[in-house]
This record gives structure tokens, sequence and C-alpha cells, in this order.
């Protein structure tokens, strides 16, 4: 006998209100008015009917030994690191999901998060689950890099992040560099953009991505600093760059001309945060990932394995 399109519908519900909204059986039975054992058919329909897929744990692919050796090398609060996965899912979804589980276990009521831009830390953002509370705002730490819609935006970051989490999405809505210095303290005056400003101080975890000094930078890249100013600021000193602002190889401050033109957390601000996750992949930003965890930008990372390796490498 053909199923009934309100079957699949009610199974669909269930598994959605057990995998996504993560709510225990017993809680689906009193919400629904069926029986706990009519969950558990419904649960075993939704996988066999292919609404569910059984993946591996993020947790799985882990590379522990090498978290630890990071952790007692750099002194760091914790680290991720993930392994390449053969014929699988990208290393990057990898680790968006592994650094996403870690988030979401820190959610607590009140919680400010404060998120930058970047495809890895996007990644995060994706692979985010409602937490145990919604009482989370998501605050973006930087003005728009890039088109609006592209996934790697902080604002899209930021909303991406704050629906998966359950959360309220405090977007900056402004370009991450604007025209002159002027022009960025009068947006910083206005209420809108002075009330982001404000629940970024109030932060106590932030994701952010750290780059390196290239043309592949999301700041370079996207044209909010011309590509051919990427010499000069390495020529200053810069090894690495988290919110559109600049560091040297020890993480000191590299000033630039565009400082008072950034509309970005400060960085006094940001190192204030108590937990500073940097996301990065790629083993050529070792450098700059080194520089940001001696300079304090951030206190905790989630890496690749090869990118991890390289950072023990040159410490």
């Amino acid at each position: 006998m053909a199923r009934h399109r309100r079957d699949d519908e009610t199974i669909l519900r269930i598994a959605q209100m057990r995998y996504d909204q993560r709510l225990p059986q017993n809680e689906i039975a009193r919400a629904l008015d069926i029986s706990e054992s009519t969950v558990s058919r419904a649960l075993k329909a939704a996988m066999d009917l292919g609404f569910v897929e059984i993946q591996i744990s993020p947790t799985g692919l882990r590379d522990f030994a090498m978290e630890r050796r990071l952790v007692h090398g750099y002194g760091l609060d914790f680290a991720v690191v993930v392994q390449p996965r053969a014929g699988g899912a990208s290393v990057g979804d990898v680790l968006g999901r592994a650094v996403a589980r870690v988030i979401e276990d820190r959610m607590v009521p009140g919680a400010v998060v404060g998120v930058s831009d970047g495809d890895t830390v996007a990644a995060v953002a994706a692979a985010a689950r409602r937490a145990k509370s919604s009482d989370i705002d998501v605050v973006s730490l930087i003005g728009g890099v890039g088109a609006p819609q592209i996934p790697s935006h902080s604002s899209e970051v930021c909303r991406t992040l704050a629906n998966g989490l359950g959360g309220r999405a405090w977007q900056l809505p402004v370009p991450a560099i604007v025209d002159g210095a002027e022009a960025a303290a009068h947006l910083k005056a206005t209420s809108t953009v002075g009330a982001v400003f404000d629940l970024m101080g109030r932060a106590n975890l932030a994701l952010v991505g750290i780059g390196a000094i290239s043309p592949f930078a999301s700041v370079f890249r996207h044209g909010v600093i011309p590509g051919e100013k990427t010499e000069a600021i390495a020529a200053a000193g810069a090894v690495g760059t988290i919110c559109g602002w600049f560091f040297g190889p020890r993480g000191e401050l590299i000033s630039t001309e565009f400082d008072d033109r950034t509309l970005s957390v400060a960085p006094r601000v940001l190192q204030r945060i108590p937990l500073r996750l940097g996301v990065a992949m790629h083993a050529v930003k070792a450098p700059a990932i080194r520089a940001a965890l001696v300079g304090g930008w951030v206190n905790a990372i989630g890496l690749d394995s090869e990118t991890a390796e390289e950072l023990l490498r040159i410490r």
C-alpha cells in the first residue's frame, strides 16, 4: 500500500524535532500527543526512507594527540584539529562541524558570540545546530567584505550562525573600510552601528578567521584594500590579519593607512574577550597563526592536520 503524503510529513517533522532541535523522544511524544513507540518507529522510517543520513561525527575525525601538543606548546585553552577524510566531506566542512560542536557546548543563557568573516568561519556557521538556550546574541565583528550575498560575508556569517544556534543576529551594516576617517567616525556615532559596537564589547566568545598577507586574504581578494598594497603592508612587517587589522611576527599591531577608516572590533576589545577562537586552513598560514597566538589575538584554534603540523614545526 502506498504511503500517504501526510505520513511522510509527520515522519519528517519528528525527524527534524529529534535531530535538528535535539529534543528527546518523550518530549516529541508529548508535543505531538503520540506515544513514544510511535516516535521511535517514525525515526526508524526516516532512516529507511532516506530522510536522515548517518555520518561519522566530526569528533571521530579529530586528532586528539596533536590537539594536546598544540595546547601544551602554545598554552591554549583548547585546540580542534581534524584529519582529511578520503572520499567524504571536504576538510573544511569537517572542521566547520567539529568547531561548531565545541561552540554549541559553550552556549549558556546570555552568551554573546562575536564572529568575523571568511570561508572557514562561514563553514563553522553553516554547521551550527540549535543550542540548549535561545538566549544568545551573535554579533558581527567586522563590516562587510565582498558582495553581501556570498557565504563568507560578515553579515551572512552572522545571520547563518544565529539561525543555527537559535539566537539573535546583530549584523554590522557598513563596509569593513570606508572612504575616510570622518565617515568612519560618523557611522560609529549612529545609533544602529553604535549598538553593534557596544555589543562587541560584551562578547564572551569570538570566532575569527586568520589570514596571511597574500592576495588570497579576503580584504585583498575582494578589493577592500587594493591588491597593490599587499607588498607595502608586508614590507611594514605584517604577517597576518584578523578582522581587518594587521600584525607582525610577535603579534604586534602593524599600523597602516587604513586604520582610521576600518569599521571592525578594536584590537584591544577583541583581546579582552575571554575565549578567542581562531580558525584557519592551509599550512601557508602557519606563521600568521603563530603570530596571532603569541600576540594574544586568539587563545584557541581550529585547524586541519597539515596546518597544525606546520604550526608545531615552527614553534
